[in-house]
């Protein structure tokens, strides 16, 4: 019998032998069998249900090749008596309220992706804590977006987990808003949008932006923000406008070019855009599939540490937003880096 720890090295290890799902049925159709067999798409279900985070999991698991895994986690209350502290008498209630939400969304995934495995769990424990646990073997994590109606404690209590999450997961996480989906510009279906800024952070977010656009059947738009140069020294030393562009442009194009080549059936185009980070993907996300974008991973890290691009892309961004922690993906087998 295998070790716990054991156990999840082979977990660990078929995620990565199948973390392309198409590739492994390509080998041969039996493969397929197998899918079921890599990490799954994780959930985390609130109070509400979050069904528009529940419907687009559904259809990512299914895209991906994986098993969808809902968890809704619950704190039970607990009441002193003369005698001690003891659980007080709701947890019950609260029990069969968390039941029916997670039978609720279960229907909702099986409605969005009948052919899908679909299981649901209900823990104990604060939210964040538990879910970044559970995102340890987990391919992706999805959660849905504060709502617009979310108001005072409920903002701050609920509403902290993706900002805490996004910076602590072991996994890429995906935050899904409520709303239509992005429209389709000129005819053609909305792209994967993709910051790049030429670091080992980006690259993880551009690799997971490529098989994001493949599975969609879309494009991929790479978006490098910039700025002029200021002086460097007394003397105003700087380069020119036109210089600091060029710049931009040839390290946007340097970064995508091996993904181009790896995936030559997935349109690319690059924007080279004068303002910050932020603010460049804020600007691209109302025409967006999925807007991507990297992070280095911070442990126990509070939302407050979050780096302040994923942080206000959070706040301010339209449609779906996966923010992809530095070393969180496994390693493709025909990653440019590994030819």
């Amino acid at each position: 019998m295998l070790s716990d720890a054991e156990r999840r090295t082979a977990s660990q290890l078929e995620a990565d032998l199948l973390s392309d799902a198409a590739f492994a049925r390509s080998i041969h159709p039996s493969m397929s069998g197998l899918q079921t067999l890599s990490c799954p798409v994780l959930v985390g279900v609130g109070n509400d249900g979050a069904p528009a985070a529940v419907e687009w999991a559904a259809a990512e698991a299914a895209a991906m090749g994986s098993m969808l895994r809902l968890v809704h986690v619950v704190r039970y209350p607990v009441t002193p008596d003369l005698f001690g502290v003891v659980p007080g008498d709701p947890a019950a209630h609260l029990h069969q309220a968390a039941a029916e939400i997670l039978d609720a969304a279960a229907a909702r995934a099986r409605r969005t992706s009948p052919a899908l495995e679909v299981s649901a769990c209900l823990l104990p424990g604060p939210a964040s804590h538990v879910l970044r646990r559970e995102s340890t073997h987990a391919r992706l994590l999805v959660l849905g977006a504060p709502g617009p109606s979310w108001t005072g404690i409920r903002r701050l209590v609920q509403g902290s987990v993706p900002s805490r999450l996004t910076a602590s997961a072991h996994c890429p996480v995906a935050v899904i808003h409520d709303g239509a989906p992005a429209d389709h510009h000129d005819g053609r279906p909305p792209p994967v949008v993709v910051g790049v800024d030429g670091t080992d952070r980006s690259e993880a977010a551009v690799a997971f932006a490529f098989r994001a656009a493949r599975r969609r059947h879309v494009g991929v738009t790479a978006v490098h923000a910039w700025t002029a140069d200021h002086p460097a020294d007394l003397e105003g030393m700087c380069a020119p406008a036109p210089t600091s562009e060029a710049c931009a442009r040839a390290l946007t194009e340097a970064v995508v070019a091996p993904w181009r080549a790896l995936y030559p059936d997935v349109p690319v185009q690059t924007e080279v855009v004068p303002c910050d980070p932020a603010s460049a993907l804020i600007l691209g996300s109302p025409g967006a599939a999925l807007v991507v974008v990297g992070s280095r991973m911070r442990g126990r890290a509070l939302g407050a540490a979050l780096p302040s691009i994923s942080r206000t892309l959070l706040a301010g961004a339209a449609g779906p937003i996966a923010i992809v922690p530095r070393g969180a993906l496994a390693p493709h087998r025909n990653t440019p880096r590994s030819r």
